[in-house]
């Protein structure tokens, strides 16, 4: 038996000590899949001291692993691109995905041993990068149906004998569900009073304790505060979302919501393993998470990823919405919803007051969220994490899954003290700034770069494997330095930056033949405005103190490229007779002299 499903969701548990992948899906007919797979196995890589490889094959093998709950499986000698070298190097595949540190552990300080890798990857990322299956996208599994649901709130469960990615244009419909809470200060302590609820099939709800004549049909009185959160939780189960979104919700909605269903003794069991909310770090940030219906907090991804080409300083709800959609929040302060919920009058202006945040969030939702997908299936990272990743947390996304690809081996994520004394390394010089003449000016040329940064590490090969390489005998040498890269080969970066580079060129060509707005239109934009994220971040990665490819002197010696670029361009502006008013980067603003304005073209 087949199906076609798009995977939204991943974790695993462990059954007899062993992995089992857990992938929650969903099918052309909208249909809630979990898919679980039980015959991945987790492991790490030893690089072996020089000719070792052998005799570390055979010391491996019989290694007793009882005393941290695992067995190795298998030990093989296999090989793997590393600094830009073909090596061997040794697999050690184990069953328990949780007991890799530990077995690492027990070999990482062996004579024989120079490193090890891979060991610091979660089970289901690796299940991921390895089956090359992308979040948000399809994937075809082979298995058989199973009957036991064993508490999974799901249409569906799929015991699979393998999965495989699929390149479908077919499209499913998901069901978003955006919430939005309002509290009172009572007695020192905040107190829940309204709570909306808008979904994307129209349905619109307000649960309040507070009864009133003339109540909009869409409010719902309930017993108390404590029955608003339980209310809450039978909504999201009747709904049955894929998707609940909120506008800081990471920061504000669901920890007041947890610590109050504490207090109050509710369990906020809003996952499809029937399990409560729980907390969990993504970058800097704490983010609330439940297994299989996926909460994304708008506020993370548009703070990390759209805020800097945003005109607002100031990233509120009414803000933002004003911005992208061109409306914003109803007004009122938080004084007035006291003072409202003190004299219980007016209480349909507050619940009007509530909806329309959450119509408002679903909105903005149904605005970013393809935005989040398109990155999500380029990154190979869930849409949880991509919602609240950092432009380099997508960058290594892509790379480690290019790794995998291409026989490269992940270098490991760097140790607390490590990224210390990065930190500690003096700043390289940056990109060029041209002082603006002071004035007002008119017949204005802008001369601007299209992605520099991502075409000069392309251009010049700049990886951190290319970097003074030897032996080399093609130098790209760096200006300003005595620093040089490797031309012999293409290195790693270059080589996945120069297709993303290529791919959105190909992408913004289709665009042209298709009607600006329509459902292909939007689904190739979104793909180029991912792709054009990640070729753009790659230089700032590059030089990220917490990156697996860290390179100070690769970032270095693109801002160096760029600089020397920007004034090739000043000086052959100045012999054309251009004044310079301004430069910054990648762009530079030019007067037209009196002598060209007038029409004398001839220099």
């Amino acid at each position: 038996m087949k199906e076609q499903l798009v995977l939204i969701d991943a974790d695993y548990t462990l059954k007899d000590n062993r992995g089992v992948v857990r992938l929650y899906c969903k099918n052309q007919k909208g249909k809630t899949v979990l898919v679980l797979d039980e015959n991945f196995k987790p492991y790490f890589y030893v690089i072996p001291k020089e000719k070792k490889a052998d005799e570390l094959k055979k010391k491996i093998e019989p290694l007793e692993t009882k005393n941290i709950e695992t067995k190795i499986l298998s030990v093989d000698v296999v090989e793997k691109i590393w600094e830009n070298k073909k090596m061997k190097l040794i697999k050690v595949t184990i069953d328990n995905p949780r007991r890799i540190p530990d077995a690492r552990d027990l070999i990482k300080d062996w004579k024989e041993v120079e490193e090890t890798y891979e060991y610091d990857i979660p089970f289901a990322k690796r299940y991921i990068i390895d089956k090359q299956i992308e979040p948000m996208n399809w994937i075809e599994v082979s298995g058989e149906e199973t009957k036991e649901k064993n508490g999974f709130e799901v249409d569906s469960v799929f015991q699979a004998t393998s999965v495989k990615s699929l390149d479908l244009k077919k499209t499913v419909e998901f069901r978003v569900l955006a919430f939005d809470t309002e509290w009172v200060e009572e007695e020192k302590e905040s107190k829940l009073i309204m709570l909306s609820l808008a979904a994307n099939d129209g349905y619109k709800k307000v649960l309040t304790f507070q009864h009133w004549e003339k109540k909009p049909t869409y409010v719902e009185v309930v017993k108390d505060e404590k029955k608003i959160i339980e209310r809450f939780v039978e909504i999201i189960k009747e709904k049955d979302p894929d998707f609940i979104v909120g506008y800081n919700s990471d920061g504000f909605d669901f920890p007041m919501l947890k610590d109050r269903a504490t207090k109050l003794k509710v369990s906020l069991k809003v996952g499809r393993d029937n399990a409560p909310i729980f907390v969990v770090r993504r970058g800097r940030i704490s983010s609330a998470k439940s297994k299989g219906r996926i909460h994304i907090d708008l506020f993370d991804f548009i703070s990390h990823i759209l805020a800097p080409s945003m005109r607002s300083e100031v990233l509120t709800l009414d803000e933002v919405a004003q911005e992208l959609l061109g409306v914003g929040k109803k007004e009122m302060k938080y004084k007035d919803i006291i003072e409202i919920w003190r004299k219980k009058q007016q209480l349909e202006r507050l619940a009007e007051y509530s909806m329309w945040d959450s119509e408002l969030t679903l909105r903005l939702a149904e605005h970013v969220l393809p935005q989040v997908f398109a990155l999500s299936k380029l990154s190979g990272q869930l849409p949880f994490d991509a919602a609240r990743y950092t432009y380099s947390q997508l960058v290594e996304g892509f790379l480690m899954k290019k790794a995998f690809a291409h026989d490269v081996l992940i270098p490991n994520r760097p140790k607390t003290e490590d990224v210390e004394l990065r930190r500690e390394e003096p700043a390289y010089k940056g990109a060029i700034v041209i002082e603006p003449k002071k004035g007002i000016h008119s017949d204005i040329l802008v001369f601007d770069f299209r992605s520099l940064y991502p075409t000069i590490i392309v251009t010049h090969n700049i990886d951190p494997w290319t970097f003074n390489f030897k032996p080399c005998k093609k130098k790209d040498e760096v200006p300003e330095s005595k620093w040089y890269f490797c031309a012999d080969s293409k290195g790693f970066i270059p080589k996945h930056l120069q297709e993303l580079i290529e791919r959105r060129k190909g992408i913004k060509s289709e665009m042209k033949k298709l009607k600006e707005g329509s459902e292909e239109f939007k689904l190739l934009d979104n793909e180029q405005y991912a792709l054009k994220i990640l070729a753009n971040a790659t230089y700032g990665y590059l030089g990220y103190f917490a990156s697996r490819w860290f390179c100070r002197e690769c970032a270095s010696a693109a801002a160096s490229w760029g600089r020397y670029y920007i004034m090739k361009v000043v000086e052959e502006a100045k012999k054309y007779g251009f004044q310079i008013i301004y430069g910054d980067t990648d762009s530079l603003f030019v007067k037209i002299n009196e002598k060209i304005s007038k029409g004398n073209h001839d220099e």
